[in-house]
């Protein structure tokens, strides 16, 4: 009767039971938590043998004991009577529990059965490494048996949900048949005293903070953590260590008194943010109040701190700050409130100050309605109070504050407080990251230093990523900006990608999801966007949102009752009115986007001369700003900048001919299948033409090619056959026009795998080999020339993979020609040499069977010898 789901017991793990031996004189060391299927995979491995499986648990007494007893000696008999035992029929020993203080030496200096050892944790027998480096030991660790994703998929037997449990799971095969039976988490307590069982205090100790906490940094790792990524109950991502979401739940749910000790004794070893995230998970709020009270710097997102609002605002004026600027910086009215009663706040300079910093830099912003009047006002207060705080303090004071004459128009003024903020802050302070940028950004105004402001942003990425990541997003998404403008659309889009994951400024995340909608003419997600902006009741994404929307869309209608600057220009291109242009922009980046609008609408020389001048990368920036078409015919250079593949779209020769040099390749294969592809995608070649492409492929030259072809005809009109065929092969393989891949003396610029395959040849690389070969060679292709190609490689491939004579190169000329005696005999020792007798006998008698039904023949007498020792 068929079952409608599989245990592990009844999934047969074929990609491990190939590993292991099959014959006594080997072992098989099995290290694992608990439920990681050990007994179930020595269970299959006896099942597939059949050979005499005697089975002890050192739970139940001392290993040697329990075999004599097996074998029907006395249990006080030595060693030495077992082995001797062992030896009388072909054994599999199963040795489970094991601790390492067995004494099982004397088993496994001599091996007289195949032994596998099953451990929770490492075993000190010398004899391991000794049996690992003769070829005679297979260890599996847990990595090696955890369930992989198509395990996982078979387990489930077709029902739903196996890539979730194998993603919570990690792969741990008992919780994960147990989700598979039941459709429900696998009891916590028993699974994590097993745990406990398995691991040493100091691993189950990591354990517990590791699950309180989203990663653990490399940096702060022990060997407690490295220990438990080895057992496989730890994921090693970029970013850290974390343990699996099941344990993690497990853990909190039946263990929480404990997960908190092991915070509370972490809290000097881990960063202050991670400390607060421990404390938030482990539901030590208390802790977590007065941490964020601390006059310390903690780089959480803003997003989290809302989260954690409720309890923010049960705290004192510092808890305030941090929820007021979290507020302000999700573009939230209400964090002014908060910061507004700060900055009145006599008794503390150093905390009014920050918060006049905050509302400075907040009201010049066009997030929370622009109010530069009263921006100006904190900037002043804020002078004042600087002789009675820190220096790095008032650095960072003067840095927010710069942003309120930048957006009143006076970018000398803000320049001299950036400088006045850099002299403030000490050489080593992170903070003098944000000055350094914004400097950069005003010289990018002022100049047009388009290339040393990406440099600026770039430059800071990793120093702000460890010391001020809340202001990481917003960072990002003005490089994605940046590189955008420059036509550079993947490094674009990395960048946006990483700004619309990076929690700190949800604002400048959105604006980056936006961009890269746009980028992928997304107009649903972008639509979506733009609803989120109007939630956020946030003016400028809005405008900015439905101006690309509209862009998208073609439809100037969404623009209605909306006057800001990408609005009137969107609606300006849409409806091609020069007249609905909206006034001269005073930042340098809409200037750029106004001079191109107007260039597309009038024409203008003037327009195209801004565009080449307001900036140090001149025509750099006129992909992401004018299409192609739009540039003048007489000046081919300009296009220097767009993208390669547009301009060979184009039709443009003379731009063509400009690029030349950066054309890639003919991509061509010849091995398995015949294809052929230039920049512009695959190229079909049919009947005669796939024959003179071939024959050119082999380096031969053009009248050895007309006479191969046309040999019944005079050399002439050979000759005149082969140039028809070479002016129709040119149509397809340089649609744009200009020679590239067919010269004079035949084919030129060819990156061909037959190529790769013969170099590697060459040069005995025997895997670049097995890589890269396939038959047939020239596949639908029949001519005297191709078929001495085919032998000529094909013998070739044979002789190097015979040299090597590894089973990976012999399983691979058998693959070719099954009947290959030379390659049969050296794996069949090979497999013999494993242990892997079962698995020899199989590939003989297959040999044997087919060499009969395709032939008619008998194997060799080598052949028939080995078979019959073998079945002996």
């Amino acid at each position: 009767m068929a079952l409608a789901w599989q245990s592990p017991a009844y999934l047969e793990r074929q990609r491990l039971l190939d590993l292991l031996p099959q014959e006594p004189g080997f072992a098989v060391w099995l290290e694992a938590p608990a439920g990681f299927g050990k007994s179930v995979l020595a269970g299959q491995l006896s099942a597939r043998l059949g050979l005499r499986t005697l089975w002890a648990s050192a739970l139940l007494g001392p290993p040697k004991n329990l075999l004599a007893k097996a074998l029907g000696l006395p249990e006080e008999v030595p060693w030495g009577a077992v082995v001797e035992a062992l030896k009388s029929e072909p054994t599999l020993v199963v040795l489970e529990d094991l601790t390492g203080k067995e004494g099982l030496s004397p088993l496994l200096r001599t091996l007289p059965a195949l032994v596998v050892l099953a451990s929770r944790k490492p075993l000190p027998y010398p004899e391991l490494p000794k049996l690992l480096a003769e070829g005679r030991l297979v260890h599996l660790k847990a990595s090696h048996l955890a369930f992989t994703l198509e395990e996982a998929e078979a387990l489930f037997a077709g029902t739903e949900g196996f890539e979730e449990a194998h993603r919570a799971t990690g792969g741990w095969p008992l919780p994960l048949f147990l989700s598979a039976l039941t459709g429900n988490p696998p009891e916590p307590k028993a699974l994590l005293q097993g745990l406990r069982e398995s691991l040493s205090p100091g691993e189950f100790q990591e354990g517990l903070l590791l699950a309180a906490l989203p990663h653990l940094p490399p940096s702060l790792a022990r060997q407690e953590t490295e220990s438990l990524f080895q057992k496989g109950l730890l994921r090693r991502l970029p970013e850290g260590y974390t343990l699996h979401p099941l344990l993690k739940e497990m853990a909190r749910k039946s263990l929480l008194k404990e997960v908190q000790r092991a915070v509370r004794q972490a809290a000097g070893r881990l960063p202050p943010a991670l400390l607060a995230e421990a404390y938030w998970e482990a539901g030590l709020k208390g802790e977590l109040l007065s941490l964020l009270e601390s006059p310390i710097t903690l780089p959480i997102p803003a997003e989290r701190l809302l989260q954690w609002q409720d309890l923010l605002r049960q705290g004192g004026p510092r808890a305030h700050l941090r929820l007021g600027e979290a507020l302000a910086q999700c573009g939230r009215k209400e964090g002014l409130a908060l910061l507004t009663e700060l900055a009145e706040s006599p008794e503390d300079p150093a905390l009014a100050l920050t918060a006049m910093g905050h509302l400075a830099f907040y009201l010049s912003e066009t997030l929370l309605g622009r109010d530069l009047p009263r921006a100006r006002a904190y900037l002043e207060r804020g002078l004042a109070l600087l002789p009675k705080v820190s220096p790095e303090l008032a650095g960072r004071f003067l840095n927010d504050a710069a942003r309120v004459p930048f957006e009143e128009g006076r970018p000398e003024e803000a320049a001299r407080l950036l400088e006045e903020a850099l002299r403030h802050l000490p050489p080593e302070s992170p903070y003098r990251i944000a000055p350094l940028s914004n400097l950069a950004l005003l010289r990018f105004e002022l100049k047009g230093a388009f290339r040393e402001r990406i440099e600026a942003l770039e430059e800071a990425l990793g120093l702000m990523e460890r010391h001020i990541p809340q202001n990481l997003a917003g960072h990002l998404r003005d490089l994605g900006r940046l590189h955008l403008l420059l036509g550079q659309r993947e490094r674009a889009r990395g960048y946006l990608e990483r700004a619309s994951q990076t929690p700190g400024h949800p604002l400048a995340s959105l604006e980056a999801k936006m961009l890269l909608a746009h980028m992928d003419k997304d107009a649903e997600t972008l639509a979506r966007l733009v609803a989120q902006a109007e939630l956020w009741e946030n003016a400028y994404l809005v405008e900015r949102g439905r101006a690309l929307l509209a862009e998208l869309r073609g439809d100037p209608g969404l623009l209605e009752g909306l006057s800001g600057f990408f609005p009137s220009l969107t609606r300006a291109l849409l409806r091609k009115d020069p007249g609905l242009l909206p006034p001269y922009p005073g930042n340098l980046e809409e200037r750029l986007l106004w001079h191109a609008a107007r260039y597309r609408l009038l024409g203008g020389e003037e327009d195209l001369k801004a565009l080449l001048t307001l900036t140090d990368v001149g025509e750099g920036l006129l992909p992401d700003l004018l299409p192609l078409e739009a540039l003048p015919r007489k000046r081919p250079e300009l296009a220097r900048a767009y993208p390669l593949l547009e301009v060979l779209r184009s039709g443009w020769k003379e731009a063509i001919a400009l690029r030349l040099p950066e054309i890639p390749p003919l991509r061509v294969q010849v091995l398995g299948r015949f294809q052929v592809e230039h920049p512009l995608g695959p190229v079909t070649l049919k009947g005669k033409a796939r024959e003179v492409f071939a024959l050119m492929l082999l380096g031969l030259p053009r009248e050895e090619v007309a006479f191969a072809l046309w040999p019944d005809v005079t050399e002439e009109a050979a000759l005149n056959n082969l140039y028809v065929w070479l002016a129709r092969l040119r149509k397809v393989l340089e649609p744009w026009g200009v020679p590239t891949y067919l010269g004079e003396e035949g084919l030129m610029r060819v990156e061909a795998d037959l190529s790769a395959l013969e170099e590697a040849l060459q040069r005995g690389q025997a895997e670049r080999v097995l890589e890269l070969y396939r038959e047939p060679l020239f596949p639908g292709l029949d001519h005297p020339l191709l078929d001495r190609k085919r032998e000529e490689v094909f013998h070739r491939v044979r002789a190097l993979f015979l040299k090597r004579a590894e089973p990976h190169f012999l399983e691979r000329l058998l693959e070719l020609d099954p009947l290959d005696e030379e390659a049969l005999l050296p794996l069949s020792a090979s497999y013999l040499a494993r242990g892997q007798r079962a698995r020899a006998l199989r590939l003989l008698e297959r040999y044997r069977k087919r060499l009969w039904e395709e032939l008619g023949e008998k194997p060799s007498s080598k052949v028939e010898a080995l078979i019959k020792s073998l079945q002996g």
